[in-house]
């Protein structure tokens, strides 16, 4: 099949592409081209989402939040991500959509599929479709080109009919500035704080702690423990065994070329007048005048480090300004398309972006350049080692697995293997500090077996694993003497919340009553503060983030000023005031309209199409096996 593109032809580049088709494939998922297996994981109207698919979108699926959340990603993540129930809600969706595409009637000849592909940068090489890189990094991803074009079939047909539901959302003109009103109105607020660490003289009587106990004793519950034993293969204790041959590091050479790429950088200093986003006209033009005088300044051969030092309103203004080296797409857009078009030793007119205006002066560029094979040879050489070396970690445990069958096999062959057989002492599901990072993931294991139950091959941290538990210790309540200071802490803690909350509420019954906010205040000897003005997603001032006050604050209006209901927050309880409400300014709306819209009507896309997938999920027979959760 598509046979034409096929013949398509040009040099190897190789970086981004395994990720690029996780991508694009972790919603679609992949091997519909395949015949399913008997083995099954879901059935929709009669269709069968097979295990050998669904196992491949669910890899597919940890690899692009591997690839986004990089080594934070762990186990308790993963777990609250819910990736079973993703990837299975992501198969059953496409495949009802296919579905309703092939109702309808809609088609997707292999020319479109063929230019699409031919499109995709990552079987290029210099602008042109590579035929030998496109069958090799499929191959590297398990994919044949009639699989993997069969599955692109799939994607575009899905993406035709999603163009057909979202195509009539639309976003009004009203709609855009009633959305730019609401997110760019600030409020300036009064406020008095009870805080609870203020009621110092709480100091609760033994009675009372034995009631809270009792009353919260799950709370104290101890964690569950358990011991083990364990075996670890290291990649690094192989290393001694591996050898590279040339042709290996050539041909890493050729099928990785763009790991070897160095983009283009320039070396800047800057100096930034800022200018508010929501600044008025004559705001912008003085702020850009004085940006256009230190611009001549530093042309007429003042030194630019100590211009920065003067003038700079930005972070860099210690350092001269200095931003050091830099590629193009670390820097936001306007400012990087000019430093990039400039010479070394040159000085810019002022250049406008979201943060100000800025004067940039080139120190140096850094040409684009790639590195030769003998240039690169040691981190190949280093790369080839790392992978050979983790295979054979990998062997060495896979032989050894296959040798356990009981407990006592796994100390008879760490003997055999020259391994060291570890013990943990008792560890909760924190897991024991011994392994590191990867204690988390280790504990999440040995937890799921059973006593004297040995686990299968298990990577931790780049290391193979296999991990038997040893001993079980169920969780429990201790006697209250075990955490007495720990009760009696909490319980004051919460009787002073409760004071504060006491005291607010007594004001508030005062306001309900009429009287007025200053002269409450005044009556109770009261501190008031005020925030000055914000911006519902902005940090309070004098506050910080705390949700709960930023809510109750814009709740405010002219006409109902003050708040009759604590607001519980962060640091206290809070009774508020408004003292200004503020409308943003006309002219920024015409700065930000088509950026508003189309925002908006992203949003208006994706709930049509939630809601039209809802509908047809709600007519549709679905029926997901056992050992599956949906």
């Amino acid at each position: 099949m598509l046979n034409v593109m096929r013949k398509h032809a040009g040099s190897w580049m190789i970086k981004i592409i395994l990720f690029a088709i996780v991508i694009v494939f972790s919603f679609w998922g992949v091997g519909s081209f395949r015949s399913r297996q008997a083995s099954k994981v879901a059935t929709v109207n009669d269709e069968i989402i097979g295990v050998t698919e669904y196992q491949r979108a669910y890899n597919n699926l940890i690899e692009q939040y591997r690839r986004q959340f990089g080594s934070s990603l762990n186990d308790g993540m993963l777990e609250m991500l819910r990736i079973k129930q993703q990837t299975l809600e992501q198969l059953i969706n496409r495949t009802i959509l296919l579905q309703e595409a092939k109702k309808l009637g809609l088609r997707v000849s292999d020319e479109e599929v063929a230019d699409s592909i031919v499109r995709l940068p990552v079987f290029q090489s210099n602008g042109t479709f590579d035929n030998r890189r496109y069958r090799a990094l499929l191959s590297q991803i398990h994919l044949t080109p009639e699989e993997f074009e069969a599955d692109q079939k799939n994607a575009l047909l899905s993406e035709k009919l999603s163009r057909i539901i979202t195509g009539a959302a639309k976003v009004s003109a009203v709609e855009a500035r009633e959305w730019y009103d609401w997110r760019n109105t600030t409020v300036n607020v009064d406020y008095v704080l009870f805080r609870p660490n203020d009621y110092t003289d709480i100091e609760p009587s033994a009675e009372a702690v034995a009631d809270y106990f009792e009353a919260q004793k799950e709370n104290y519950k101890t964690d569950p423990l358990v011991k083990a034993r364990y075996v670890v293969f290291d990649p690094d204790a192989y290393k001694k065994q591996v050898s590279v041959t040339e042709n290996e590091i050539a041909d890493y050479y050729d099928t990785h070329i763009d790991e070897f790429k160095n983009e283009k950088k320039v070396e800047a200093r800057h100096i930034l007048i800022k200018v508010d986003p929501n600044a008025d006209q004559a705001t912008e033009q003085e702020a850009k005048a004085r940006a256009e005088a230190v611009a001549q300044k530093a042309r007429s051969g003042e030194d630019f480090a100590k211009l920065a030092e003067t003038f700079s309103e930005g972070p860099t203004k210690s350092q001269g300004g200095y931003l050091g080296k830099f590629t193009q797409a670390q820097m936001v857009k306007p400012f990087a398309d000019k430093a990039f078009s400039m010479a070394a030793g040159e000085i810019s007119d002022p250049v406008k972006t979201q943060f100000g205006w800025h004067v940039i002066k080139v120190e140096s560029v850094e040409p684009a350049a790639t590195q030769t094979l003998e240039q690169a040879r040691a981190q190949m050489v280093k790369t080839l080692t790392d992978t050979k070396a983790k295979t054979l970690a990998y062997d060495n445990a896979e032989q050894f697995y296959e040798n356990t069958f009981e407990k006592e096999d796994l100390i008879k062959n760490a003997k055999t293997f020259d391994l060291g057989v570890l013990e943990t002492g008792a560890f909760s599901r924190r897991g024991p500090e011994a392994l590191g990072r990867g204690k988390e993931a280790f504990a999440k294991i040995a937890f799921g077996l059973g006593v004297d139950e040995i686990s299968d091959i298990q990577e931790i941290g780049g290391r193979y694993y296999l991990i038997q538990t040893t001993e079980t210790i169920a969780a429990r309540i201790p006697e209250l003497e075990m955490v007495n200071a720990r009760v009696m802490a909490d319980l004051k803690k919460k009787m002073q919340s409760d004071k504060a909350l006491e005291s607010a509420t007594a004001m508030a019954v005062e306001i309900e009553g009429g009287k007025a906010f200053a002269d409450i205040v005044a009556g109770r000897n009261l501190t008031v503060n005020q925030t000055g003005l914000f911006k519902r997603d902005a940090s309070i001032p004098g506050i910080g983030s705390d949700p709960a006050f930023t809510q109750a604050a814009f709740a405010l209006t002219p006409d109902n000023a003050t708040g009759t209901e604590p607001v519980e927050g962060h640091a206290g309880v809070y009774l508020l005031h408004l003292a200004e409400r503020k409308a943003p300014p006309s002219d920024g709306f015409d700065n930000e309209k088509e950026k508003i819209s189309d925002l908006l009507l992203r949003q208006k896309q994706q709930t049509v199409l939630q809601d039209w997938m809802t509908a047809r999920r709600a007519e549709s027979q679905v029926t997901v096996e056992k050992g599956y959760t949906e």
